[in-house]
């Protein structure tokens, strides 16, 4: 890391620290994640799914560096924040700015599916967005290559490094831990027991699409058990907007094919 200089901390998970950071010598900015070396198999995942992708709807990975303690990941710096941090915020977007942040969002999924890459955790918290506020999808960590299994890959890295999960050992695993990622957004067939598909991404991100219009997501509850149910076995809820306005016409039919529990419909 002797080739950056780290300035302040902006942002900070339970195994990383994200900071601002320049390139010594040159005024480029970018950001950089001191990460913990158990979370060495995603990162390891998160930087072979994306090194060499280049779009403006994606973050650009830079390079990676190993210290004695840390992993360190230097990508492109987005000063806007999480598109969850502005539903927060805001907590009803309007549709033509929905309109806007859709785009950005299905034009990088689009590039993703071209190139035989699954996100497979679509949710507003990895989506950042740059400066002039185009959104750009972030964290590979659990997306995978169509086709493959991320499991037997994970796990193949943890051997190599002698990282243990204790989850690995465990003969049959429940619901919750197949899930990776946020449980919310997960599609119906996915929790069913089918692979990660374009049609699970799609159905993520009609999740997204009704949080921004509503500010949160189509199906919620405290127990894993009855949100599991609820994506399973019923249909979203008529989304509100701001003052309880409903949706157009277009946008509600948009939400509609989107949160089809078929995936051959979607």
């Amino acid at each position: 890391m002797e080739n950056y200089i780290l300035y302040e901390e902006f942002g900070k998970g339970s195994k990383s620290v994200v900071y601002k950071g320049r390139r010594k010598g040159t005024i480029n900015f970018v950001a950089i994640l001191c990460i913990d070396k158990s979370k060495r198999p995603e990162l390891t995942n998160w930087v072979r799914l994306i090194h060499s992708i280049k779009h403006k709807n994606v973050v650009t990975f830079y390079e990676w560096y190993e210290t004695s303690n840390h992993l360190w990941l230097v990508v492109e710096l987005c000063t806007g924040g999480t598109l969850e941090t502005v539903i927060t915020q805001d907590e009803h977007l309007p549709e033509e700015t929905i309109r806007d942040f859709g785009i950005d969002i299905i034009s990088a999924l689009h590039h993703i599916h071209e190139l035989g890459i699954l996100f497979c955790d679509l949710t507003p918290r990895k989506i950042l967005l740059d400066g002039p506020g185009t959104l750009k999808l972030t964290n590979f960590s659990l997306s995978k290559a169509q086709g493959e299994n991320l499991e037997e890959f994970l796990a193949m890295i943890r051997s190599e490094e002698n990282v243990l999960d204790p989850e690995e050992s465990t003969p049959r695993r429940s619901l919750r831990n197949r899930i990776k990622g946020s449980p919310v957004y997960v599609a119906p067939e996915v929790i069913k027991g089918a692979d990660y598909s374009t049609a699970s991404d799609l159905w993520s991100f009609g999740c997204v699409l009704y949080e921004m219009f509503t500010g949160h997501p189509p199906f919620f509850s405290e127990s894993f058990s009855e949100l599991i149910d609820q994506i399973v076995n019923e249909d979203f809820p008529q989304p509100q907007g701001l003052l309880a306005a409903n949706p157009s016409s277009d946008f509600l039919d948009l939400l509609t094919r989107l949160l089809n529990k078929d995936p051959l419909q979607r």
